[in-house]
């Protein structure tokens, strides 16, 4: 705890400077909380602060958004078959693809939120499965419309948000575990890594599909 050759003020001050420069914005007061001068224009392709969010939470939380958005913009007009498509017995489905990017999001709800080392309880009977996925995914994730996988990543995501929201910047840049010294920042962007990774699977499985 006592090691911080670059300490998290300077941190938030200096992203917030590179902020600035990546989007040709000034965006005064960006060490005030929620203050509406730091926020940019609600735009999926806006990277940046948010309403509502401290300016590292918020531009966090764009990032998450414009993430899962290129996860539902690619899978938006896939059938159940589709959605159901193994490309060969090692392969996850597509479906199961997103339940598991959703998954993600849950867990790490629950151990930066809720300060647990894995998933609660009643997480893990709804979630562990799209978590770990193969065989059992393969077999019990299959058989819904695209609505349905929609509708688990949008439930993370409000979660993620409502929490986010009673947070700041100084909680986001701290925090360890046992094993790892790395803050909440790095774990949120594990998530967003997640996604992005994905993402790039499901654009493969995508263009294998029968026509």
């Amino acid at each position: 705890m006592k090691k911080e050759n670059f300490s998290r003020r300077k941190f938030i001050t200096v992203a917030g400077f590179s902020t600035v420069a990546a989007s040709n914005l000034i965006l005064p007061g960006l060490g005030n909380a929620h203050s509406s001068e730091t926020v940019i224009e609600d735009n999926i392709n806006h990277i940046g602060p948010k309403k509502g969010f401290t300016p590292q939470i918020g531009t966090l939380i764009s990032m998450l958004d414009w993430l899962s958005d290129s996860v539902i913009r690619v899978t938006k007009n896939l059938t159940v078959e589709q959605l159901d498509y193994l490309h060969d017995d090692d392969s996850n489905s597509i479906g199961s693809l997103m339940m598991h990017v959703a998954a993600t999001e849950v867990v790490y709800q629950d151990m930066t939120f809720f300060n647990l080392e894995g998933f609660s309880k009643n997480n893990k009977d709804k979630w562990n499965v799209a978590m770990e996925l193969g065989k059992d995914a393969q077999t019990i994730i299959k058989g819904n419309k695209i609505d349905y996988y929609v509708e688990a990543m949008n439930e993370a995501r409000a979660t993620t948000k409502l929490e986010m929201k009673k947070r700041d910047d100084k909680w986001l840049l701290s925090g360890q575990t046992k094993d790892w010294d790395w803050n909440n920042y790095c774990k949120w962007f594990h998530v967003a890594e997640h996604f992005a990774n994905h993402r790039g699977q499901i654009t493969w499985y995508r263009k294998r599909l029968s026509k």
